[in-house]
């Protein structure tokens, strides 16, 4: 057993090339039309999915055998994968059936979801815990979709058919909620920060790190910013918090070893995109390529948040800070 405290996106060798490159496609998105979407903003997209985004989920399996105390028996794996899938079958019955209350119901997760993985590390009791992650997601979600409307609503009329400019007052005041959004959680993470027992450099590091994502969402193309922030913040954090913890229980445990352990499930949902772009290409479909990618990544992602979730419940991995 050994332990390696600088695994952590925390860590100021991991933390401080990550604030750069963000600080670095806030100053290329400041320059540039944050509603062009060209060949170069789809590279960062595709990029940060699949160098980081699909490998950060793509060890469930171990993650959930250690969670769920699961064994390499057939049985015990057999039921692992019958369980994720059947809740990704499920959840794409929904879109289906249900579209915009599939998109709704996504994005509430999602705002749990991100909020939970940017910040476990912040000790607060468990009420405060849940209110700062929910906090953190309306910033991670709320500022893309607020901020650049214009951009937003008709992907989102694309996906699920929903009418975002049919909302009365929503386009006049979009401003309004933007500003609301970032008061609410800078005010509650510097408060919580204040009272809990984190040190000046935690204090100074997480003010960055909010100041960059609300640079970056308020300046970059919505799903260039949500590209950056999705691998170099999210993915990157949660490989990271894989290895140290999968480092603590097994001989060795690198980089290296997480993305040979990943390479499987990674190659199966590269070729499902593959075969997805391929379809979209034969039909003629290309304009419903952005949403068809969401909806396989929403589907892809909901079991994938409850191993997490399961993941930070059984294994508290908020006791390992590199402060």
């Amino acid at each position: 057993m050994h332990h390696h405290a600088s695994y952590t996106l925390r860590a100021p060798r991991v933390y401080l090339p990550v604030a750069l490159l963000t600080a670095g496609f806030i100053v290329w998105a400041a320059i540039g039309d944050p509603t062009d979407f060209g060949a170069v903003e789809f590279t960062i997209l595709l990029a940060s999915v699949l160098l980081l985004g699909i490998p950060h989920g793509a060890i469930d399996h171990l993650v959930a055998s250690d969670v769920y105390q699961l064994d390499a028996s057939l049985k015990d794996q057999a039921t692992f994968y019958a369980a994720y899938m059947a809740v990704m079958a499920l959840y794409a019955t929904l879109w289906v059936l249900f579209p915009a209350v599939s998109l709704i119901l996504f994005l509430l997760f999602a705002v749990y979801h991100f909020g939970q993985s940017d910040l476990a590390h912040i000790d607060a009791s468990r009420e405060l815990s849940y209110l700062l992650w929910v906090s953190r997601g309306l910033v991670l979600i709320g500022l893309p979709v607020f901020a650049h409307l214009a951009v937003v609503a008709p992907i989102f009329e694309m996906i699920a058919g929903i009418d975002m400019a049919a909302v009365p007052g929503l386009a006049a005041n979009a401003d309004l909620v933007v500003l609301a959004i970032i008061i609410q959680h800078v005010a509650l993470l510097m408060g919580v920060l204040h009272y809990s027992k984190h040190g000046p450099l935690t204090f100074a590091r997480e003010l960055l790190t909010v100041s960059l994502l609300i640079a970056l969402f308020l300046l970059a193309h919505p799903l260039v910013a949500f590209a950056v922030y999705f691998a170099l913040w999210h993915s990157l954090g949660h490989v990271l918090e894989l290895v140290q913890h999968f480092d603590e229980t097994e001989e060795r445990f690198t980089v290296l070893a997480f993305y040979k352990k990943a390479l499987p499930f990674t190659a199966i949902s590269l070729g499902g995109l593959a075969l997805l772009y391929g379809i979209n290409i034969l039909f003629g479909l290309e304009e419903h390529l952005i949403s068809l990618l969401f909806i396989l990544i929403a589907v892809l992602t909901l079991p994938h948040m409850i191993v997490v979730e399961r993941f930070y419940q059984t294994k508290k991995v908020s006791l390992q800070r590199a402060d």
